[in-house]
């Protein structure tokens, strides 16, 4: 034990120490995020910068954590040749999006600055498609106020979920700021960790190949850290997110290999709503906006169809 509590009291003060020496030799490190397509006031002072493609019902996509928009991928052109128009935002601290300026760091965060655009463009009758965290957002969202939500689709979203891992003070340490911010700086530990990381969430399905520089760009983003350190901090799988309450259809697309959250988790979801449809996707992972993004589109255009999404 004593030797254990060594190794992490070293962790902690090279964490602490050696990043500033090693920028203060080499420099920031920085990768380049694409430029936004749009720009959306939300709340309090908070714009955030979206990818926005056709034209035709509005399909907003949520991503998680951390993620930006531009993690959705090939889905965003799927949708929109199948008719949709688009908006893919980063939320707030993330990719091109201003910092979030309050200090609600939840899905309930996230929820008001989602409720915030639909109301900005004035839009309704919306198709709300939550990734992971961003299910959660958009759970939340529905259950407040869902006047301008027309339908969630929740892919390997995140739920209830009372087997939940409980982080150690190990995790802890080994997440905190300055050793994130080191081990993701660094060129070659920040790849073994990117590559470590897209392994788990992809779950041996094929990762493209612009997928690593995608997420060395958002990690570079400037709040990109400390938003996902706060979310992190303050997430819980918990009954707060139950969809029972929520008016609107549901779809629930699960991948039965899903890694970061559990079909179980999806499972539940489709069980606890009211009016749910569960897809289960053979052999998916978590990343089934790059890994799939044809049946992804499909399924949601034809649910979308279904539940009384109509052209403008």
């Amino acid at each position: 034990m004593r030797r254990v509590l060594s190794w992490i009291a070293l962790v902690v003060v090279l964490g602490i120490a050696l990043p500033p020496l090693f920028f203060a030799i080499t420099g920031e490190p920085h990768a380049e995020l694409p430029p936004a397509d749009a720009r959306y006031a939300v709340s309090g002072n908070v714009s955030v910068a979206a990818i926005e493609r056709g034209r035709g019902p509005v399909a907003v996509l949520v991503h998680g954590l951390p993620g930006y928009s531009e993690d959705w991928g090939p889905t965003i052109d799927a949708l929109a040749q199948r008719g949709f128009r688009v908006i893919a935002y980063s939320r707030a601290g993330y990719g091109r999006s201003d910092r979030r300026k309050n200090d609600d760091f939840t899905p309930d965060g996230s929820a008001t600055d989602l409720l915030g655009l639909l109301a900005g463009e004035d839009l309704r009758n919306v198709t709300v498609v939550g990734w992971s965290y961003g299910g959660a957002a958009a759970i939340r969202a529905a259950i407040r106020d869902d006047e301008r939500i027309g339908r969630l689709v929740l892919v390997g979203s995140a739920g209830p979920w009372d087997d939940a891992p409980r982080d150690s003070p190990i995790v802890s340490v080994l997440f905190s700021r300055p050793v994130l911010r080191w081990v993701t700086a660094v060129p070659p530990v920040a790849a073994a960790v990117r590559g470590a990381i897209s392994r788990q969430a992809f779950a041996g399905e094929p990762i493209p190949e612009w997928w690593d520089a995608q997420l060395a760009a958002n990690f570079d983003s400037p709040y990109t850290l400390d938003t996902y350190l706060r979310e992190s901090a303050r997430f819980r799988f918990e009954d707060s997110l139950d969809p029972a309450p929520v008016r609107r259809p549901i779809l629930v697309i699960h991948g039965d290999q899903d890694r970061n959250v559990p079909l179980e988790v999806g499972r539940g979801l489709a069980e606890r709503a009211r009016d749910a449809e569960l897809v289960v996707v053979e052999g998916g992972g978590h990343m089934l906006p790059v890994t799939r993004p044809e049946l992804l589109a499909e399924r949601i255009a034809t649910f979308a169809a279904r539940t009384g999404a109509r052209r403008r």
